[in-house]
């Protein structure tokens, strides 16, 4: 099951299917999404509201940190499996980590030594070079690229096209704006923003991933 019924849900569904996972349909907390359709799958009500017990996996596909986090949380507390989705067309080494709930979509590439935790998104077309260390509910947006041996803290956003340069740390609760260019390292609940990336103060950053 995927739960999300939006713009993020559809790309997972899209991984789902060209991996071979049979998809069973959508959940989604919103009541007037469910009962109808989403590409093609029913929509249902979230896992709260189902018979406890039901042999289900489910994929978190909700692009907001702390909703993702909540909505996972929710999963296991009923009993049920998060699924980590992997793209075929993803490049990942053969001795990276992938913790449960987390999504490698088309395109990206995450390279030996790599550590990703629970509930992250590494989206479409992202790098994550050698020795990174991904932690829970984190998102490295489409087109975004960490060097080698970068940190990104719990719930953090790295932006559409950012770049992080080697050995950079950024903390929990980040925001680096799409297209930024990291040289330094990122304090907790910051956002930084430009070409050598500058801070802007503080963001309650991680809703800026963009809802799914």
């Amino acid at each position: 099951m995927i739960y999300g019924a939006g713009g993020h849900g559809k790309v997972v569904l899209d991984a789902l299917e060209c991996a071979g996972r049979q998809v069973a349909g959508f959940v989604d907390d919103d009541p007037d999404r469910a009962g109808g359709e989403y590409c093609g799958h029913s929509v249902l009500a979230a896992p709260g509201e189902w018979e406890a017990g039901r042999s289900v996996g489910f994929v978190v596909a909700i692009g907001d940190a702390g909703d993702r986090m909540r909505a996972s949380d929710r999963v296991e507390q009923f009993g049920y499996e998060l699924v980590t989705v992997v793209h075929p067309k993803a490049v990942v080494a053969s001795d990276v980590s992938i913790g449960p709930g987390s999504m490698v979509l088309a395109g990206a590439a995450v390279n030996p030594g790599v550590r990703v935790g629970r509930g992250v998104i590494i989206n479409t077309g992202a790098v994550v070079d050698h020795d990174c260390a991904i932690a829970d509910f984190a998102h490295v947006a489409p087109g975004a690229r960490l060097a080698g041996n970068v940190r990104v803290g719990e719930r953090s956003l790295i932006g559409i096209g950012a770049t992080v340069v080697p050995g950079i740390s950024i903390a929990a609760d980040a925001f680096v704006a799409a297209g930024a260019v990291v040289v330094s390292d990122v304090g907790e609940g910051v956002t930084v923003a430009g070409v050598p990336a500058k801070p802007l103060g503080r963001s309650g950053a991680a809703k800026t991933g963009g809802r799914g």
